[in-house]
């Protein structure tokens, strides 16, 4: 029979007799149209190949526009090129902080930059390639933005986001703001988005402003477009698609995360996530958590790092499924945060730039390494299987993986490709690993197959485990037995 739920996303509950299931560096992706009897598929998260190194580290930051690619990182700010190379632009250096920079630009008309970097801001001239500091956002600058020809220059400190004269990043009236009026809590970020609105964000609220064309200042709050979600991680906040998601907490202290359709934000997280969103607070932060946003093959995905609780969870907003992402460790048997810290779309490529290290990276599914060099560790632990009532013991004798075979690698490691299989009958303690081959280079019709597996006096789960690097993808399992809940089987 078919293993029931195979395919899906990560949903650990807090018990793990209700579900335990993870789903690490894959994405679940319904099968259009449904076939029979598959109506879903794992595929690959996309790996990652050096693009070039450099001697700052820490990427906070990388932009793309019209054919060029800059970045924030550390203290320096970079031009890329499109034959695998940067340099740094002249004049100076940014404010270095722990948090992430942001960009914001004019367009070729305007030829600048606007740079939010440690609560500063600069402007880089793009025909001479400078860099300089605005002295009127010193210290008001924590976020930058750009709507129909204003620079915006958000000041987390104190509530107010600045703008600039029309196309001119080097002139700033220090009258010409706005200020939280409408909500008591303070504004900690902003965001612009793809229908010209500047998305307020505060501790417990949020609101929208849009260009009304008013004078002297012509922004002003959208009618009605107040919410009841706030941020503590302002730097979660980024727009996806055309929703805006973010990091939220309620006034009573529970973490969830939001997503809006229109200006309305609605409820993303699961309670799985929500419980390990409670878990984190516990033993650690999640005002420092950040998100990064990127599409491909028809998805879009919401990537939340939590960096202090060393996890990242993902929202895929094309099927409403979260799974997670990791780079294991194999000294500690775990799996840490996902590396990448910033991302851009540039020279037709997915550029991304790394925390701890100058390396920036270009990602893609055909890719199956870290930007470390390892191989990717992919993980899936689907739904247990419980004992039927009036049966004392349940069975497994089989379990076939459905799987695309036959796609080892010609030479080294991944030329005989291994599936890895644990599993448990009590959610708590595991069995040793057992292998099955995926095939070798052209044997397509392998089968993927594991007998005589552990008997069980209450549930079975299975854990797949994968190491090599080929393109793993996973149809669902077939399941043989007797005594399963459900399935005649007793």
């Amino acid at each position: 029979m078919l293993y029931p739920g195979f395919i899906s996303g990560s949903y650990k509950s807090q018990s793990p007799l209700a579900d335990l299931e993870r789903t690490v560096n894959w994405y679940p992706e319904p099968i259009e149209p449904n076939s029979v009897p598959w109506v879903a598929a794992l595929y690959p998260c996309p790996g990652f190949s050096e693009y070039v190194t450099l001697s700052n580290i820490n990427t906070r930051a990388l932009f793309s526009m019209a054919g060029r690619v800059y970045g924030v990182i550390g203290d320096a700010v970079y031009k890329f090129t499109e034959s695998n190379s940067a340099s740094i632009v002249t004049n100076g250096t940014v404010t270095n902080d722990p948090n992430p920079a942001q960009i914001a630009s004019n367009g070729d008309a305007g030829g600048e930059l606007l740079i939010a970097s440690g609560d500063n801001g600069y402007l880089l001239t793009i025909a001479t390639n400078t860099l300089s500091t605005i002295s009127a956002l010193a210290g008001k600058c924590t976020m930058a933005g750009m709507i129909d020809g204003y620079f915006l220059s958000f000041d987390a400190s104190d509530s107010k986001f600045y703008i600039s004269a029309l196309n001119d990043g080097t002139s700033w009236d220090a009258t010409q703001y706005a200020q939280r009026s409408i909500a008591p809590d303070p504004w900690k970020a902003m965001v612009v988005d793809g229908s010209r609105q500047i998305w307020l964000i505060g501790e417990q609220t949020g609101e929208v402003w849009y260009d009304a064309g008013t004078s002297p200042f012509p922004f002003a709050p959208v009618p009605g477009a107040v919410f009841g979600y706030g941020t503590p991680a302002p730097f979660s906040v980024k727009l996806a698609g055309t929703a805006m998601c973010w990091l939220s907490q309620t006034a009573d202290g529970a973490g969830i995360v939001v997503a809006t359709s229109g200006v309305v934000p609605a409820r993303i997280s699961t309670y799985a996530v929500e419980t390990a969103i409670a878990g984190y607070a516990r033993d650690s932060i999640i005002t420092d958590a950040e998100a990064l946003v990127y599409s491909e093959a028809g998805h879009t995905f919401y990537c939340l790092t939590f960096p202090s609780a060393n996890a990242t969870w993902v929202f895929d907003l094309t099927t409403g499924v979260w799974h997670e992402r990791g780079v294991w460790d194999a000294s500690l048997g775990i799996y840490d945060v996902w590396a990448p810290r910033s991302h851009c779309y540039g020279f037709g490529k997915h550029l991304t730039g790394s925390r701890d290290s100058g390396l920036i990276c270009s990602m893609d599914t055909s890719f199956t390494t870290e930007c470390n060099g390892d191989v990717i560790r992919r993980l899936r632990i689907p739904p247990p299987m419980f004992r039927a009532p009036g049966v004392r013991r349940m069975f497994v004798s089989r379990m076939e993986l459905v799987m695309e075979t036959g796609l080892g690698t010609s030479t080294g490691q991944g030329s005989d490709p291994q599936v890895m299989l644990r599993s448990s009958t009590n959610a708590k303690t595991w069995s040793g690993q057992r292998l099955a081959s995926a095939g070798k280079i052209g044997e397509y019709n392998v089968q993927v197959v594991w007998t005589r597996l552990p008997s069980s006096t209450k549930m079975w789960v299975p854990e797949i485990t994968v190491t090599d690097p080929i393109p793993w993808r996973i149809m669902g399992a077939e399941i043989d037995g007797r005594g399963f809940f459900g399935q005649g089987f007793a």
